[in-house]
């Protein structure tokens, strides 16, 4: 196994004996493959395997109806997929808000939501923001958030769709620090486009929010993502400090997140790495 240092060895081997209560997961590049946006049979059979009182979680950038439909697939998986929707609570729009399921109502129903500062308007964001990128940026403006995507054409070549994403977010973050946006806001680059949120959003914060509501202490709650980099959509997510975090993409110098290796102890990414984790950690039912 290659550890960067002898201080992740020791954390990686303690992770995997620590009994984890819940789970947390984000899903382009971690229950997916790079830019699919499907999750693979394979990968909703391991989350539907993971012990039933175990409470999971979507921490997405994407939107309410897409992580339904994501839910309804996994769901599909399980022999009870009615006490398997039960069991996840949802942050969609990058933790932006929080949906739980109403046993009553038997659906979800929100839990909190971090509204859009008043100033500077979602629209007045877009005009900048197309003014810079110009035809290279896509946005869409949610109740919550503004995501920026590309043409269609840049997602045909997975090394196109990284370089404009990145791009981007420099370009993004160049233009808010030049109006002095980013002590309100947020940008967080997914490699497959940009996320403008704000401040008080985040998966960490929403992952804090989560274990204050379950009286769980954040490092028995596992959480998984792939872009844990600077500006990263994981960054604060599966840093070490909103949870116990490990990656199924890119690393960093740092002992968190903590890499995810095969029984021949080479590093797995994907879908295939997140469903490995699943059946090499422990669990402790509430």
């Amino acid at each position: 196994m290659n550890f960067h240092s002898t201080a992740q060895k020791e954390a990686h081997e303690k992770a995997l004996k620590h009994p984890f209560k819940a789970v947390a997961f984000d899903v382009d590049g971690t229950l997916t493959h790079f830019a699919r946006f499907v999750i693979p049979s394979f990968m909703a059979e391991a989350l539907v395997a993971i012990p039933g009182n175990i409470p999971r979680a979507i921490c997405t950038g994407r939107d309410l109806r897409f992580i339904h439909t994501q839910l309804k697939h996994i769901c599909g998986h399980s022999p009870e997929p009615q006490e398997e929707q039960e069991r996840w609570t949802i942050f969609p729009e990058n933790g932006s808000e929080g949906y739980r399921w109403n046993a009553r109502k038997k659906d979800y129903e929100s839990w909190f939501e971090v509204p859009w500062p008043k100033e500077p308007t979602m629209d007045t964001v877009e005009a900048y923001g197309k003014d810079k990128l110009g035809s290279q940026g896509v946005f869409l403006l949610r109740e919550h958030t503004v995501v920026v995507r590309h043409p269609d054409w840049v997602y045909l070549s997975p090394k196109i769709t990284r370089y404009m994403s990145k791009r981007s977010h420099d370009k993004l973050k160049t233009l808010f620090h030049h109006n002095g946006w980013l002590e309100e806001f947020s940008i967080q680059d997914s490699g497959i486009g940009n996320v403008i949120l704000p401040k008080e959003a985040g998966k960490g914060n929403a992952m804090q929010r989560w274990a204050k509501l379950m009286k769980l202490p954040l490092k028995d709650i596992l959480v998984v993502g792939d872009q844990p980099e600077e500006g990263g959509n994981d960054e604060d997510f599966i840093s070490g400090r909103n949870g116990t975090g490990f990656t199924v993409g890119k690393t960093t110098p740092y002992i968190y997140p903590l890499p995810v290796f095969s029984s021949k102890d080479t590093r797995l990414t994907g879908p295939e790495g997140t469903a490995a984790l699943l059946k090499q950690v422990r669990w402790e039912e509430v």
